[in-house]
């Protein structure tokens, strides 16, 4: 199933929006990117039950793709990975990083969980792509097979480190790129600029 093909569950939409995970409008991202949604990234998985649905649509998207290991690069990525995980069949094992002398590193004793496995990498959000970027390599370097980038909202290339990237609310929100924002061509709304 692709991205394109995938329909979200209006219920994630109308949480998102009723809880105020998600603001409309017209924001500018460090990736350059403009869109019309913005996610509240540090609150975004704070319920764990909310976080459960997220982590179960996304799973839903690489259901059929024998998924090993879900790895995330990050603090924010670690709980959605462990949903996404929790919700493959079979269920995956889950790889944080481990941030060391400003490096991400997978400890030792958890190698095994990506040499030679099938492996989706996780994150809440992808905003300019360089640390899934670096998170990858570290992952192809370790001989795994990266079938894909799982997160809730992509705003960077479609592609990363020659991985496609699935973002769930991706076909609600579209990223802009630069100088092609349809926003800046006829809503009228001046740019609110994001930190991240």
């Amino acid at each position: 199933m692709t991205e394109a093909m995938m329909t979200i569950d209006p219920t994630i939409v109308a949480r998102l929006r009723q809880d105020g995970l998600l603001r409309e409008g017209h924001f500018g991202f460090r990736s350059g990117r403009h869109s019309a949604g913005l996610l509240d990234r540090d609150l975004l998985l704070a319920d764990p039950g909310f976080a459960s649905s997220l982590g179960y649509a996304i799973a839903k998207r690489f259901f059929t793709d024998h998924v090993e290991t879900v790895a995330t690069p990050s603090i924010w990525g670690a709980g959605l990975a462990q949903w996404v995980g929790f919700y493959l069949e079979p269920k995956a094992k889950v790889v944080d990083a481990t941030p060391k002398a400003g490096e991400l590193t997978i400890a030792d004793e958890l190698i095994d969980l990506i040499r030679g496995r099938r492996v989706l990498l996780v994150d809440n959000l992808v905003v300019s792509g360089q640390t899934m970027s670096r998170f990858a390599a570290t992952v192809d370097a370790l001989g795994a097979t990266v079938i894909g980038i799982g997160t809730l909202w992509n705003s960077a290339n479609e592609e990363i480190a020659g991985h496609p990237v699935f973002g769930l609310l991706n076909t609600l929100y579209v990223a802009y790129p630069p100088g092609r924002c349809p926003l800046c061509a006829n809503s009228g709304l001046s740019v609110e600029p994001v930190p991240y």
